[in-house]
């Protein structure tokens, strides 16, 4: 399981990138990552998905990486799906304690 995160825009424009990949995770965080990607229907996701609209919106360009399933994706404020919400708060907040 791989998940990459670059968070962009928002008025302080301040960006954020992470890459995690459960084999070199600790065993808790390799868990918690397997658990938020398998919540999620990637196939349904991808047509939820709108294209960002204004440059002061913070946007999330994301990629997964789950056995031979590739996805990728970007979301923006505020129309995040609400069931993506839990994996792009915790990747951010793994970027955040990693910078």
């Amino acid at each position: 399981m791989r998940a990459e995160l670059r968070r962009s825009g928002g008025y302080a424009g301040r960006s954020l990138h992470v890459v995690m990949d459960s084999p070199t995770l600790p065993e808790p965080e390799a868990r918690r990552l397997t658990q938020l990607v398998r919540c999620l229907d990637l196939t349904r996701l991808a047509a939820k998905i709108m294209a960002p609209c204004a440059a002061d919106l913070v946007r999330y360009d994301l990629a997964i990486q789950c056995g031979g399933r590739h996805w990728r994706g970007t979301v923006a404020e505020p129309t995040v799906p609400p069931e993506l919400r839990p994996l792009l708060r915790y990747l951010t907040q793994a970027a955040m304690i990693r910078r």
